[in-house]
C-alpha cells in the first residue's frame, strides 16, 4: 500500500510538472503562432496563484514594484472608463495598458511551478523546430524572395518571432551546459535540437525580410558580446565569444548580398534623411522632404508619416497623453490620410496615449527588473545564462519596437507578461532568502 501511495504521489507530481510545462509553453507560443491563447493561460495562472499560493501573493503584493503595477493599472482603467463615459471614445487597444495588474500574480505562479520551466522550454523548442521545418520555403528564400516562417499574420511578426526563438534556443543550450544538464543520454539530442533550431531561426529571419528585425538582431549580437564579457569568466568567456564571432562571420558572409538586395533602397533613403537632418534646421523639415521624395520606399514613407503624426500629438499633450481621445486627434494631423493608425513604434504608441508618464513607468520597471535579475545572479539564485537571456531577449524586443508596434501584438503582450513574471518570481525568491537569513 505504501508503494502504491508513493507511486501515486510521484505520478501526481509528474503530471503537475507536465501540466504547467504545457501552460508556460503555451504562454510563450506567440513567438510561433500569432494567437490569443496566452491570455487564457494568464487567467488560469492568475487563478492558480490566488487560490493555491495566497501567502506568496500577499508577500509579493507588499513589494513596491507590485504596488506600482496595481496603481498604474487602476489609473489606466479609471482613465479609460472616464474617456468612454465622458466623451464616448474607446480608442483602440487601450485596455492592454491594464495588463501590469497581472504581473505579480504571474510571478507567483512562475515561482511556484519553476520545476516546469525546463520542460516548457524543451516543448517550445520542439514545436518551434517542427514549425520552422514545415513552413520554411528554402527555394524561395535562397532565390531572394520573401518567405515568412512559422504561423503569423504578417512577415514582420514572423521575423520577430524567429528572432526570439533564435535567442531562446541559443540560451537554452547555454543554460543546460552551465547548470550541468547537458550530460548523459540526452546531451546530443539537446545539442542537435538547439543547434538546428538556431540555424533554422536565422534562415527564417532572413526569409521574413523584416529590416527592423534584422537591425534589432545585429544590435543584440553586439549587446550580447558585451554581456558575455561582464557575466562570464575564463574559458567560458573565450568559448562563447569565439562561437558568437564565428556565427556572426557566417551570418554576415551569407546574408550580406541578400540584405543589400532587400534593404538597399531603404538604407539609401535613411542615409539621405540622416544627412538632410544634420544639414537642415530641424528634423521635421527633413522628414517632410523625405516623405515627398519619390525615391523613398513606400514602407519607409508610411512610417515617416505615422511618426510625424504621432510627434504632433505628443507635442500637444506631452505629459499624460491623450488617453482614449487620441483617435479623434489623429484625424487632425498632417498625414491623417496615411490609411491606418498602428504607429509602427511602440514608444510612440505609449507616449501618444500616456505621455511621459507612461514612458517613465516603463523605464522604472525596466531599470528595477535589470537590477533584480543582476542581484539574483550575484546571489547564485539564477544562472548567468538565464540572466543574459533575459537581458538579451528584452534588448531585442525593445529594439524591434522602434520600427514596429509589437507591444500591441500577441508576441509583445505575452513577452511583457512572461518577462515581468520572471522579474517578480526572482524578487520573490530573493525576498524568501533574505527572510530566512
Amino acid at each position: 500500500m505504501r508503494a502504491l501511495a508513493n507511486f501515486r504521489a510521484v505520478s501526481g507530481a509528474q503530471m503537475r510538472v507536465f501540466l504547467f510545462a504545457t501552460l508556460w509553453a503555451l504562454m510563450a507560443s506567440a513567438m510561433l503562432v500569432e494567437s490569443d491563447v496566452y491570455r487564457y493561460v494568464t487567467v488560469v495562472l492568475v487563478i492558480f496563484a490566488v487560490v493555491g499560493r495566497g501567502a506568496d501573493v500577499k508577500r509579493v503584493s507588499r513589494d513596491w514594484l507590485a504596488i506600482a503595477c496595481y496603481v498604474w493599472s487602476i489609473y489606466v482603467a479609471v482613465r479609460f472608463l472616464f474617456g468612454v463615459l465622458a466623451s464616448g471614445e474607446k480608442g483602440t487597444s487601450e485596455w492592454l495598458y491594464v495588463f501590469p495588474v497581472f504581473f505579480p500574480f504571474a510571478g507567483v505562479a512562475l515561482y511556484a511551478t519553476r520545476r516546469s520551466i525546463v520542460p516548457a522550454v524543451a516543448l517550445l523548442l520542439i514545436c518551434g523546430f517542427a514549425g520552422l521545418l514545415f513552413t520554411l520555403d528554402f527555394s524561395l528564400i535562397f532565390a531572394g524572395e520573401r518567405a515568412a516562417p512559422l504561423f503569423h499574420h504578417n512577415p514582420i511578426h514572423a521575423g520577430i518571432g524567429a528572432g526570439m526563438l533564435f535567442l531562446s534556443a541559443l540560451f537554452a543550450m547555454l543554460h543546460a551546459a552551465e547548470t550541468g544538464r547537458l550530460t548523459g543520454l540526452y546531451r546530443w539530442p539537446q545539442l542537435a535540437l538547439g543547434g538546428v533550431t538556431v540555424a533554422l531561426s536565422l534562415v527564417g529571419m532572413l526569409g521574413s525580410q523584416s529590416k527592423g528585425a534584422w537591425l534589432a538582431l545585429a544590435m543584440t549580437v553586439i549587446f550580447m558580446s558585451i554581456l558575455m564579457l561582464l557575466h562570464y569568466a575564463g574559458r567560458w568567456r573565450l568559448l562563447l565569444l569565439g562561437s558568437l564571432l564565428l556565427i556572426t562571420i557566417a551570418i554576415v558572409t551569407f546574408a550580406t548580398p541578400y540584405v543589400e538586395k532587400v534593404a538597399g533602397t531603404t538604407m539609401g533613403a535613411a542615409e539621405r534623411l540622416t544627412d538632410d537632418t544634420f544639414n537642415a534646421r530641424g528634423t521635421l523639415a527633413a522628414v517632410q522632404r523625405s516623405i515627398a521624395d519619390p525615391t523613398t520606399p513606400a514602407s519607409m514613407r508610411e512610417r515617416l508619416k505615422l511618426w510625424s503624426n504621432a510627434r504632433e500629438l505628443i507635442e500637444e499633450a506631452p505629459w499624460i497623453g491623450w488617453g482614449n481621445a487620441w483617435l479623434v486627434q489623429w484625424q487632425k494631423t498632417t498625414y491623417s490620410d496615411v490609411g491606418y493608425n498602428l504607429m509602427h513604434n511602440g514608444y510612440l504608441e505609449i507616449m501618444v496615449r500616456h505621455g511621459l508618464l507612461g514612458i517613465t513607468f516603463l523605464l522604472v520597471f525596466v531599470i528595477v527588473a535589470a537590477h533584480s535579475v543582476n542581484d539574483a545572479r550575484r546571489r547564485g539564485l539564477i544562472s548567468s545564462s538565464l540572466a543574459v537571456y533575459l537581458y538579451s531577449i528584452s534588448f531585442f524586443f525593445f529594439c524591434t519596437i522602434t520600427t514596429n508596434s509589437n507591444n500591441r501584438l500577441a508576441i509583445g503582450e505575452s513577452f511583457f507578461i512572461l518577462t515581468a513574471a520572471a522579474v517578480f518570481a526572482i524578487r520573490l525568491a530573493v525576498k524568501k532568502v533574505h527572510d530566512q537569513a
